[in-house]
């Protein structure tokens, strides 16, 4: 009996650690399935933020963009567009208003709908002056949102205009009955921003700050049927560029932008399962100079200064070649870029007798010029992305063969951001990713100087301030072409910034997603319609 007994207890131990075997199995096979359907995303760039009315930096509207849908979606012409939360649009006879009629299953992440309410809310949060959203001049066209029903919201404008319909799309749909009772002043740092109920086909699930911020796919969305096949996207906060592309090469993370061209051998060497996808570029490299300083306000010293810089040499040492010299304020992919602009020429006997015409000359022989007794010494802020300041290192050095000191001022991403929207600085070098509507306000308007806009030069031309108003004005391309040409012509003369390059953009991917096409808007374009092997669409 004893026997008997061990022999029961000993089978039915087996028996157990077997089940909890299967169990663990199980649970490793169901993680491991997660795994394959999660996107894990290397970026240096941790929102401050996901509420989009605070949102400044691009790589933050990507993320929203995955949690928030607009009433449309804009396509690669960036003219034509498709329904979203809108799922149809008719002009009135004159023009001057577009009614959208809103899906009946949009729904908001905890469950309540998207109404024409929603629409007018956000609307009103664009355009209230204490919120101070930075891209209100968008809105400054819009003569009333009119609510028609709870389904039906009406956009009037106040005169007929090229970017009507861009304009009223632009801007998520924020939630009226999360955010109406929040005071507008305090709309920007709301805990909303930390916790948002979005109506896209991600949500977010977990937010570890200095760590990594965690999507996962909405069952509110309205394409819920058809769940994503990426199930989650992890954005991972990696602190320095070398890390990222570190990881990148180990697996432990499946996608990276804005791949520099001297990581591609290392990066195709390591990972035979990365694909590179080059994009259409949106974003331009400059050298923004303040010009609320001396002698930066002066236009000769800025042309002397951008004479004095091999753009050549950088786009060829630091891109590699892939890069084109920048012209304009107006990217390539975009219909009104000015193509014949010439390049201001590297010339730096041409530079150094423009600035000795300004009164600069080196009178105590120690290589650097100096007026009034005060040397030309400029400080230029740069992040902390080795390829920003390989090309900072490289303009330090053209300066100085001119006489020009420049003082490097190497700084974590989110402090650089700052200073320069305070204009806290001399010079820094940037990155700017163009909207895809052809608008120059934001950055080069006297009226969007800080803090209303991105005028972080404090450029002021009114001849500029007019091209622009009358341009969009305009009712079609052919018409505004001209004005936007004279406008670029006139701002590449002026020098606000010394355009250097427009950089192609690299992105590399893990080759088990599928169905993947970005555009010029964003990678994650449709990210919701991604494929992931083996059920890919082809």
């Amino acid at each position: 009996m004893k026997t008997n007994r061990r022999v029961s207890l000993l089978s039915a131990c087996v028996a157990a650690a077997l089940a909890l075997c299967a169990v663990r199995t199980a649970r490793t096979d169901a993680e491991a399935a997660l795994d394959a359907r999660t996107l894990v995303v290397g970026t240096r760039a941790e929102p401050k933020t996901l509420n989009p009315i605070a949102i400044i930096a691009s790589e933050s509207h990507q993320i929203a963009g995955l949690v928030f849908l607009k009433l449309l979606q804009e396509q690669d012409d960036f003219m034509s567009f498709k329904p979203q939360l809108a799922s149809s649009w008719t002009w009135s006879a004159d023009s001057l208003a577009i009614t959208f009629h809103l899906r009946p299953d949009a729904r908001w992440s905890d469950g309540q709908p998207v109404t024409a309410r929603d629409v007018r809310f956000t609307w009103e949060l664009h355009v209230d002056t204490t919120v101070a959203w930075p891209s209100a001049s968008i809105k400054a066209k819009l003569r009333d949102v009119e609510v028609k029903d709870e389904r039906t919201v009406v956009f009037h404008f106040k005169e007929r205009y090229l970017y009507q319909l861009m304009d009223a799309n632009d801007g998520v749909i924020l939630p009226q009955h999360i955010l109406g009772s929040v005071a507008r002043k305090e709309i920007k740092t709301a805990p909303f921003g930390r916790a948002p109920v979005g109506n896209g086909p991600y949500l977010l699930s977990r937010w570890e700050s200095g760590q990594y911020l965690e999507l996962k796919s909405n069952p509110r969305y309205f394409e819920a049927g058809s769940e994503p096949r990426v199930h989650r996207v992890v954005f991972k906060f990696v602190p320095d560029a070398v890390t990222l592309v570190a990881q990148l090469k180990a697996g432990e993370i499946d996608l990276l932008e804005a791949v520099q061209p001297g990581d591609l051998g290392a990066i195709r060497q390591s990972r035979s399962d990365a694909v590179v996808q080059t994009v259409p570029a949106r974003r331009m490299s400059f050298i923004a100079w303040n010009e609320k300083r001396a002698p930066l306000d002066d236009r000769e010293v800025r042309r002397a200064l951008t004479m004095a810089i091999d753009r050549a040499e950088i786009i060829r040492t630091v891109w590699q070649g892939y890069a084109t010299e920048c012209t304009s304020p107006i990217v390539p992919v975009l219909w009104a870029y000015d193509a014949s602009i010439a390049a201001i020429p590297f010339d730096p006997a041409a530079a150094r007798a423009k600035l000795a015409e300004r009164g600069y000359k080196d009178s105590d022989g120690d290589g650097v010029l100096e007026k009034d007794g005060k040397p030309l010494r400029i400080e230029m802020l740069v992040n902390d992305a080795q390829n920003r300041i390989d090309v900072v290192t490289l303009v330090q050095a053209h300066l100085k063969r001119i006489g020009v000191r420049v003082d490097l001022r190497v700084m974590e991403y989110s402090a650089y951001i700052d200073r320069i929207l305070a204009t806290d600085y001399d010079a820094a070098l940037v990155e700017w990713k163009a909207t895809t509507k052809v608008d120059l306000t934001g950055l080069f308007h006297t009226q969007s100087m800080r803090p209303k806009g991105f005028n972080f030069v404090s450029y002021s031309n009114p001849e500029v301030d007019g091209l622009i108003e009358q341009a969009l004005r305009k009712t079609d391309t052919a018409s505004a072409r001209a004005l936007w040409n004279r406008a670029q012509q006139i701002i590449y003369h002026d020098q606000p910034y010394t355009f250097i390059a427009v950089p192609k953009e690299l992105t590399a991917i893990d080759d088990r997603f599928c169905d993947v096409a970005p555009n010029a808007i964003s990678f994650f374009v449709d990210l919701e319609h991604w494929g992931v092997k083996p059920d890919c669409a082809h």
